[in-house]
C-alpha cells in the first residue's frame, strides 16, 4: 500500500481538489495511521488560520511606504517621488551565513532535544539504570559483562528511535530550513550518543563507588567498545531503511551475544553467527574502522534518498 503522506498537508489545508482529494479521502477511510496524520495536519492548519485571523491587517499604504523607503537614495526625503536617478537596488543581507558557527552549531544541537520523542530517553535511561542495578547485585567479576550487555543496547535503540529519517513530525519543517539534512542528522546522532555515554559513565561511577575494588576504566572499556559498532549498525539501518530494522537488528545481535556469553556447550547458534557477533563485543581496530566507515557512508547517502521512499515505510 502506498500512503499519500506527502499530500496530507495540502489535503488538510484544503488545497487538493478533484481526483487527488477523492483518492486521499478514500485512503484515509481505510488507513488509521494516515487518518491520524491528517487530523494532526488539520489541527495545525486550523491553529495557524485562527492565529492569523486575530492579527490586524496592515495599513494599505504600508507596502508602498516600505518600497519607497528602500528605493530612496540616502540624503533625499522618503516622501519625494523617486526618479530613475534616485533609485538603487533593494539592499540584501550580505553577512556570511556561517558567522558564529559554534553558536549556530550549539543551537542546532540543543534544539534536537525537544524534537526527539520522550520514550527514546525513557527507554535508554531505564536500560542503563537496570544494568547498573544488576551489575551492583551480581557476583564479583560480572559487573563489566552486564554493563557491556546493557549500555550498548540502550545506545543502539536510542539511535534507532531518534535518527530514523522522515519519521518524525518536524521532518517537513526541517527540510524547508537552510540547515543541510546532514547537519541535522549529525546533531541528532551526537546528542543521543552524548546523552547515552554520559548516563553510562554516571552509572559506572556510581557502581564503582558502591563496589570498592572495581576499576572504573575497565568497566567503561567493557561497554564503550561494543557501543560503537552496535550503534553504527543501528544508525545505518534506521536512516537508510527504517527505524524498526535498526531496533530489530540491535535486539537480534544482543540476543545472540546473550546466548553465547559464558557458554562452553553449543547454544544452537551457527558458527557464522558467533563469528559475526563476538567481534562486536570485543572490537578491534578493524571493527571500529568499519563502524566509522558505515556512519560516514550513511551521512553521504542520507540526503540522496527519495523522500517518497521513506514515506511509504513510516507506518509499516
Amino acid at each position: 500500500m502506498t500512503h499519500p503522506t506527502h499530500q496530507l498537508p495540502a489535503y488538510a489545508a484544503g488545497h487538493l481538489t478533484g481526483d487527488d482529494a477523492a483518492a486521499v479521502t478514500a485512503h484515509l477511510a481505510g488507513c488509521p495511521a494516515c487518518a491520524t496524520q491528517a487530523r494532526a495536519w488539520h489541527a495545525t492548519a486550523t491553529a495557524v488560520h485562527d492565529t492569523t485571523a486575530r492579527v490586524a491587517p496592515p495599513s494599505p499604504g504600508i507596502l508602498t511606504a516600505i518600497r519607497r523607503r528602500l528605493t530612496t537614495t540616502p540624503g533625499t526625503t522618503p516622501d519625494a517621488t523617486p526618479g530613475p536617478a534616485a533609485t538603487r537596488p533593494v539592499p540584501t543581507y550580505r553577512r556570511d551565513i556561517g558567522a558564529r558557527p559554534l553558536h549556530r552549531a550549539l543551537g542546532i544541537l540543543t534544539r534536537q532535544r525537544t524534537l526527539i520523542r520522550w520514550p527514546v530517553w525513557a527507554l535508554a535511561a531505564a536500560l542503563i539504570a537496570a544494568g547498573a542495578i544488576l551489575a551492583a547485585l551480581a557476583p564479583t567479576g560480572h559487573a563489566a559483562q552486564i554493563l557491556a550487555m546493557t549500555v550498548p543496547l540502550a545506545a543502539a535503540l536510542a539511535v534507532a528511535g531518534a535518527c530514523g529519517t522522515d519519521n518524525d513530525p518536524p521532518a517537513e519543517l526541517a527540510a524547508a530550513l537552510p540547515t543541510p539534512p546532514r547537519v541535522v542528522l549529525l546533531a541528532r546522532l551526537t546528542l543521543v550518543l552524548t546523552a547515552t555515554v554520559t548516563a553510562g559513565l554516571l552509572a559506572t561511577l556510581a557502581l564503582t563507588a558502591l563496589t570498592p575494588g572495581g576499576g572504573a576504566a575497565g568497566l567503561v572499556t567493557a561497554w564503550f567498545g561494543p557501543l560503537v559498532p552496535l550503534s553504527a549498525t543501528s544508525f545505518a539501518l534506521s536512516v537508510l531503511y527504517r527505524p524498526s530494522a535498526g531496533v530489530t537488528t540491535a535486539l537480534a545481535l544482543w540476543l545472540a551475544r546473550a546466548l553465547s556469553t559464558g557458554q562452553t556447550a553449543p547454544t544452537g547458534l551457527s558458527p557464522a553467527v558467533l563469528r559475526l557477533v563476538d567481534p562486536l563485543w570485543t572490537p578491534g581496530p578493524a571493527v571500529l574502522t568499519a563502524a566509522a566507515a558505515v556512519v560516514a557512508t550513511t551521512f553521504l547517502l542520507s540526503p540522496r534518498l527519495p523522500r517518497s521512499r521513506h514515506a511509504r515505510h513510516i507506518w509499516r
